[in-house]
């Protein structure tokens, strides 16, 4: 079974129609079969970005709740504080924040590296275990 990571700028521009990536994102996910993984951070700043529109903040929260319902998503709680401390300090030139690092530690700790997220700057900078690069999935070239 294909599996994915996913980010903030994929779920906000699922729900955000005036997104300009949201019509290739929404075809991506439509087109995905598998499993997607996410973290709690990676939720928490979707509410966040989201914040200015309640309808757009309650539509994606719906999304993860049905999508996990369905055994579509599985949210990472975290585990290891220190090892996102690490990632943070690595990547402080981009800078990396929260919920990046939360996806680079879930890559290393499931092997999963395709990723949906429209940050091709960030994420094709970003390592795991120190060489292997994430797949962009959502607005590849």
């Amino acid at each position: 079974m294909a599996r994915a990571l996913v980010d903030t700028g994929a779920i906000v521009a699922l729900i955000n129609r005036a997104d300009r990536f949201h019509p290739q994102t929404t075809a991506w996910f439509r087109g995905f079969r598998g499993r997607l993984l996410t973290t709690e951070a990676v939720v928490a700043e979707t509410a966040y970005v989201l914040a200015a529109s309640p309808e757009h903040q309650q539509a994606a929260l719906t999304w993860v709740q049905r999508a996990r319902a369905a055994a579509i998503l599985q949210v990472a709680a975290m585990e290891d504080h220190a090892a996102l401390a690490r990632i943070i300090a690595k990547y402080a030139d981009l800078p990396c924040d929260y919920a990046d690092a939360s996806l680079i530690w879930l890559g290393e700790k499931t092997g999963v590296l395709q990723i949906a997220t429209i940050d091709q700057g960030d994420f094709s900078v970003y390592r795991v275990r120190g060489r292997r690069r994430f797949r962009i999935l959502i607005g590849e070239r």
